[in-house]
C-alpha cells in the first residue's frame, strides 16, 4: 500500500534543522545526487540518443528469431547440416555485433562519465 504525503518546504526545513550533524550531511549528499540525477535525465544529447538507438537496435528481430529457432533445434540434436552452418554463421554474426554493441556501450559510458558496468546497470542489461 502506497501512502502519499504532502510536506511543505517549511516543515521539511524544520525537520532538517533538527537532524544530528552526521545525518544532516548524509541527507545533503543524497539530495545533491537526486538533483544531479534528475538534471542528467532531463538532458540527453543527440549523440547519446544515437548511441542508445544503435545499442538497442543492433540485432534484427528476424535474425534473433531464427537464431533462437535453430538453437532450440541444436539443443534437441535435430539440426540438418545446412541448419548447423546457418546457426554457426548467425553465431559469428552476433559475436561481431556484440563487439560493436560493447564499443557503443563504452562510448556511452565515456560520454556519461560512468563505468561500463554502471551504464549496463542503468540500461537494465545483463552483464
Amino acid at each position: 500500500m502506497a501512502v502519499h504525503l504532502e510536506v511543505t518546504t517549511e516543515n521539511l526545513l524544520n525537520a532538517v534543522a533538527q537532524m544530528p550533524e552526521g545525518e544532516f550531511n548524509r541527507f545533503v549528499e543524497k539530495a545533491k545526487k537526486l538533483r544531479q540525477n534528475a538534471k542528467a535525465k532531463q538532458t540527453v544529447s543527440p549523440e547519446e540518443v544515437d548511441l542508445l538507438h544503435k545499442i538497442n537496435t543492433i540485432y534484427s528481430a528476424e535474425k534473433r528469431r531464427r537464431y533462437n529457432e535453430l538453437y532450440d533445434k541444436f539443443k534437441q540434436e535435430k539440426l540438418t547440416p545446412k541448419e548447423h552452418k546457418e546457426l554457426l554463421d548467425l553465431s559469428n554474426e552476433f559475436e561481431m555485433l556484440n563487439a560493436k554493441r560493447l564499443k557503443y556501450l563504452g562510448e556511452l559510458a565515456e560520454m556519461r562519465g560512468q563505468s561500463l558496468k554502471a551504464v549496463i546497470k542503468d540500461l537494465g542489461m545483463k552483464s
